[in-house]
């Protein structure tokens, strides 16, 4: 399921909004859903009620009804499942509009909603779930019994509803398994190395059940690892810990994280970012979602520039076929998309409309703002409409230290550079200018 055009008629602050979500003309994927889109915009603006719009009429009616009021004069949205295209609308008395793409029979027929729920259910029972949101906070109570969800069986995970450790239910039988088994061998080789201190090829044999385990043995812990957390986890100088320790009972249960020194870190003492990354990553990596919409309210929460970088990338890695919704307020998260991508939502008198990135036709040559060509202050001016990009204190010390310059440059002519004066003011001058980041030139002394 994919989501190829919203049109709202008059809901709040939209008032005749179309937004095309296919990829331009000139593009080798030309009229297909696109495969991300990101929504920025002044606060307020609708950005993360677009996304709560989205996941309510694809799969919720009467809850985005009782919601949002949203009735059959607000709009609906164009959806695209395979071969099945359809616009989904709410009208008073619940029918629906569709269309086939390749089966123009029923072009623009009428039907009625439970025709359509019939065709919907075989789509739902080869694609689960079909939906996945989270919000910009989520849920992170820890609960060492784990809900028991059946997350595969789900057609939508809200995890603004959902505690998101409780993805951890998918993994936990094949973890307890593993390191039930090899805390077993272990405890094994403990007895033997008590008993046999001196008893090198005892000790040998003892360890082969191990080695055997370890390598012949799927283990979800180090396939977790290696394949998902590690690599992004590693920005926080943290890593999976895929050794158990003998000593520790609890060590069988969920996920643990140590430092690159070897030392625990209790889930208690997680950073918010780490709990961010960790349990947004744990649903896409364990449930493999294919043909999915998925909606993320603020990627950027609690992560550092750096991460932000990569997290669009890291998410979609995870994904087969889906269509990924963010919304965001970071330039360095916006910088991660196609101008084609991007909706800007702002607000033009009372209402709420989409500003535009090309001019004339909607084609790929027409399109004259490119965010992942600009630097992330001409983001901030271009895209974000940021009229300045820096303080106004930076105005006056960059005012100074031209003045310092100019004075520089008379006591060079006066050949005073080298006076006591001038080596305080040439010292003056160095600080300002790294202080700004300025690119400066050591002024030459007059002797040199």
């Amino acid at each position: 399921m994919k989501v190829t055009k919203i049109c709202i008629n008059d809901f709040h602050q939209f008032k005749d909004l179309e937004i095309d979500l296919t990829y331009p003309k000139g593009h080798v994927c030309e009229g297909e859903p696109l495969k991300k889109v990101c929504f920025i915009g002044q606060s307020g603006t609708g950005k993360t009620t677009l996304l709560e719009i989205i996941g309510g009429l694809t799969h919720n009616a009467e809850e985005l009804r009782y919601k949002y009021g949203f009735s059959n004069t607000n709009g609906y949205l164009s959806i695209k499942n395979f071969d099945l295209e359809y616009n989904q609308r709410l009208t008073k008395n619940d029918k629906i509009f569709f269309y086939t793409v390749f089966n123009c029979k029923k072009q623009n027929e009428e039907i009625d909603s439970k025709e359509l729920i019939a065709l919907e259910s075989e789509y739902i029972k080869s694609v689960k779930p079909n939906l996945i949101s989270y919000p910009a906070e989520l849920k992170y109570a820890m609960n060492q019994e784990f809900d028991s969800i059946d997350f595969k069986e789900r057609e939508v995970i809200d995890f603004s509803i959902e505690n998101a450790t409780a993805i951890w239910n998918l993994i936990l039988n094949d973890v307890k398994k593993y390191q039930e088994e090899e805390l077993k061998i272990r405890q094994k080789i403990s007895r033997v190395v008590e008993d046999n201190t001196n008893d090198f090829e005892a000790i040998k044999r003892a360890l082969l059940p191990l080695e055997a385990l370890q390598k012949n043995n799927f283990n979800p812990i180090v396939d977790l690892a290696e394949k998902c957390l590690n690599p992004i986890l590693e920005k926080f100088r943290l890593r999976v810990k895929t050794q158990l320790d003998i000593q520790k009972k609890d060590d069988i249960g969920f996920i643990k994280i140590e430092d690159f020194e070897g030392n625990e870190i209790p889930y208690g003492l997680w950073s918010t970012g780490t709990k961010q990354v960790v349990l947004s990553a744990l649903p896409l990596y364990l449930l493999k979602p294919k043909y999915t919409i998925i909606l993320f309210d603020e990627p950027e929460r609690s992560l550092y520039p750096d991460l932000q970088q990569e997290i669009i990338d890291y998410y979609l890695s995870f994904t087969n076929d889906c269509q990924l919704f963010f919304s965001t307020h970071s330039p360095i998260i916006a910088s991660c998309f196609e101008p084609w991508e991007i909706v800007e939502l702002k607000f033009k008198e009372r209402n709420v409309i989409q500003d535009l990135y090309y001019e004339g036709e909607r084609h790929v040559d027409n399109y004259t703002i490119t965010p992942n060509y600009l630097t992330y202050d001409l983001i901030l001016s271009k895209v974000f409409d940021l009229k300045e990009t820096h303080s106004s204190i930076r105005d006056e010390k960059i005012t100074g230290v031209l003045m310092l310059r100019n004075q520089l440059e008379k006591m060079k002519q006066d050949k005073k550079l080298h006076t006591k004066a001038g080596k305080a003011l040439t010292e003056k001058y160095l600080k300002l200018a790294k202080q700004l980041a300025w690119d400066f030139k050591i002024p030459v002394n007059e002797e040199a």
